[in-house]
């Protein structure tokens, strides 16, 4: 599979890797998510049943919280996995294709006329 993403993307072993790494971190953000709309769901439906009992208030709060730092965590995995990990591997590809161009020689360039 990272063969595959190598040739298909124009990528590095690593970047190809970076790019799995990635995938999974916008899933587990995407499922870090839907947590806060499974404990709304909850809510509301207390709510519809009579209100929320005092022993819930703290289930609901804790909740939140929790919700809050899987949200933080999954986001802070997800942006280092994929815009971190886009700029290196753009930097790798950058720095190669310099060093290709870099081995052409001047000649070549010399015969090529550029349009006016």
């Amino acid at each position: 599979m990272i063969k595959t993403l190598q040739r298909r993307f124009a990528l590095s072993k690593e970047g190809a890797v970076d790019l799995i790494k990635g995938c999974i971190a916008c899933v587990a953000q995407d499922i870090s998510f839907m947590f806060p709309v499974g404990l709304l769901y909850y809510f509301v439906m207390d709510t519809m049943n009579g209100g929320v009992s005092e022993n819930r208030i703290a289930f609901y709060v804790v909740g939140a919280l929790v919700c809050l730092c899987l949200i933080f965590i999954a986001t802070w995995f997800q942006y280092n996995t994929t815009y971190l990990a886009t700029y290196v591997e753009s930097g790798v590809r950058r720095i190669s294709l310099a060093e290709q161009l870099r081995k052409i020689p001047l000649s070549f360039l010399a015969k090529k006329t550029l349009p006016i």
